[in-house]
């Protein structure tokens, strides 16, 4: 189809390729596309204009045709009524009625190609302003109506290079709707799981620190504890003395390293790491039997812990661990023989023939009371 436009008083005509050219450039597309149609509507505004002085030539010249009618409707009434007033039959008279009637005949006709020339800009005029609103959602009636003048050769460069971008795009995919309803399923799915998620993440972020929580209290409580029973064992295993626990970070109990200062009777208070190796063995057999003391267990094995005491020691060491051995069982690896006479059942390894070892089992105590009890047995 093609479009027919008043531009400078003549014609230009707008071919169907240019028509089809602005229906398929999308509007949103890309900006080019936006300074194109911006263009069009400027070049329309132009159009408007120049149908717009067109139009009011086209009434000043109805009106001074309608004065023309009027004068010579006048002048043929006075013609008229001179006609009825002097006999008819006149050959000037009729003829110059007849001229007259033939001028006013073709005033009509004029007026009447004017009206039909100003439906025609009328229609014309819509139909532009239709095809703006349908195809790029512009309001002709809303646009600035100021005449503004352009220069054509211009734009027609600039729809030149219009065309050769558009032509550079290649062609239209036709899929990208299916592609972007499969993207657009996609990416909801993504943002679901990544919903999905945070919420998990929040969720174990909160057990982790009800945990914490949880934990730190539960520790604190035990270590309260462990620190008096550590003092206890330690001034019974040394006839005195003082010993302490320390947390080296009190802000993060869970993850603080712990500090023990101990002082054996006659010495100054020092870290444990500073004693003999028989009162680092004693204050490490006195916190052994504090945390037994807080949490208590029906088995225990201790493996050499009397090897750097004395006789003495081992002395004490013995009645501490007689009197946790009302309560649990334990087995107790020795070669002292104090430790030893302190044990209900002893297991030795003898070889009484080269290269065979044999296992010998012996109970030192046949009370029968005890025997109902939990044992300590020495290996």
């Amino acid at each position: 189809m093609n479009w027919l436009f008043y531009i400078g008083g003549g014609l230009a005509v707008l071919g169907a390729y240019t028509v089809a050219w602005c229906r398929i450039m999308p509007y949103a597309q890309d900006k080019a596309s936006l300074e194109n149609i911006q263009r069009q509507a400027s070049d329309g505004k132009v159009r408007f204009a120049a149908l717009k002085v067109e139009i009011a030539d086209c009434q000043k010249k109805i009106e001074e045709a309608q004065g023309e009618i009027k004068l010579k409707k006048d002048k043929l009434s006075k013609v008229e009524a001179e006609y009825n007033e002097v006999s008819s039959g006149t050959a000037g008279a009729v003829k110059k009625i007849e001229t007259d009637r033939n001028q006013l005949g073709q005033l009509k006709n004029r007026l009447h190609d004017l009206q039909m020339q100003d439906k025609d800009v009328d229609y014309r005029y819509a139909t532009i302003k239709e095809r703006m609103l349908l195809a790029y959602k512009i309001d002709l009636d809303a646009q600035d109506k100021s005449d503004k003048q352009l220069d054509h050769q211009e734009l027609s460069s600039e729809i030149d290079e219009l065309k050769k971008k558009l032509d550079s795009y290649g062609t239209v995919n036709l899929v990208a709707i299916d592609e972007y309803d499969q993207l657009k399923q996609r990416y909801d799915f993504l943002i679901q799981q990544q919903t999905d998620l945070l919420t998990a993440k929040e969720s174990l972020h909160q057990a982790i620190l009800k945990i914490n929580r949880t934990t730190k209290q539960m520790f604190m409580e035990t270590f309260d504890k462990v620190k008096i029973e550590f003092k206890n064992y330690f001034r019974l295993l040394f006839n005195g003395g003082d010993a302490q626990l320390f947390l080296l970070d009190e802000q993060d109990p869970l993850e603080s390293g712990i500090e023990i200062i101990c002082r054996p009777p006659g010495k100054k208070l020092q870290n444990v790491l500073l004693l003999s190796g028989g009162e680092k063995a004693m204050s490490a057999i006195a916190l052994i039997f504090a945390i037994f003391k807080v949490k208590p267990s029906p088995f225990c094995i201790l493996d050499e812990i009397d090897a750097a005491l004395d006789e003495a020691n081992v002395d004490r060491f013995s009645r501490v661990l007689q009197e946790f051995s009302k309560s649990s069982q334990f087995i107790v690896i020795t070669h002292n023989k104090k430790t030893i006479v302190n044990a209900n059942i002893m297991y030795g390894i003898t070889m009484e023939q080269s290269g065979v070892s044999k296992i010998v089992s012996v109970k030192l105590s046949q009370d029968k009371e005890k025997e109902k009890e939990p044992q300590a047995v020495a290996v």
